[in-house]
């Protein structure tokens, strides 16, 4: 993996500017579409967990934010972190860049980096959003078995207008080789798959490469 950083924080970033667009997300969700919240109490009260979903609206990361009781750190696409206010808002909002065009290292080295201080991070297993039939890499489980914390399988989904999240059991991450990586892999899709509907669900979301 490349030591290169794509972006790396000079600022400490505050909570406070996250809890109000926290607050501006509900009244925008609530009033247009609702929410609703399942398994809550699966959610880990502290400690670094990686929390995976499955991906099939730009709403997604908002609403798995506001719907997770915790404060939230998630990937954006690099081109945002260009402009210096916008730079600034996302580390506020607990963003970190990714280079989408193939190289995610230091995202991946960031990613780690705050799971072991004791931050939840959201990661969509699947890398974009898609309609269920996209197949998972193996990028969450390699995360969570470097850093050595727990995973949150997550699901996500509509009924008619009104958002659902489901926050499942977590899991250990064990293991370090290439094939365990992929066992994990499969074990995690197989568990957001079973959050989901059964008109959601996917027979195979998985994919032969890392």
């Amino acid at each position: 993996m490349s030591d290169q950083v794509l972006d790396k924080p000079k600022a400490k970033s505050n909570t406070w500017l996250y809890y109000v667009g926290k607050f501006f997300v509900w009244l925008f969700v609530h009033v247009r579409f609702g929410l609703k919240v399942i398994g809550k109490e699966n959610v880990p009260k502290e400690g670094g967990v990686l929390v995976v979903s499955n991906h099939r609206s730009s709403f997604d990361p908002p609403v798995i934010g506001l719907a997770f009781p915790r404060v939230m750190s998630f990937m954006a696409k690099k081109e945002l972190f260009k402009q210096a206010f916008l730079k600034w808002l996302f580390r506020q909002l607990q963003a970190f860049p990714v280079d989408r065009s193939g190289n995610a290292s230091s995202a991946i080295k960031e990613s780690i980096r705050r799971l072991r201080g004791g931050a939840a991070v959201l990661i969509f297993a699947q890398g974009t959003r898609n309609e269920g039939d996209a197949k998972a890499l193996d990028g969450a489980a390699f995360i969570a078995q470097r850093a050595q914390i727990a995973v949150l399988p997550t699901a996500i989904w509509q009924e008619g207008r009104r958002f659902v999240v489901r926050f499942g059991e977590p899991m250990l991450a064990e293991g370090s080789s290439r094939e365990e990586t992929r066992v994990l892999t499969e074990k995690i899709m197989e568990e957001v798959n079973l959050l989901l509907p059964l008109d959601y669900r996917q027979k195979n979301m998985l994919e032969e490469k890392y």
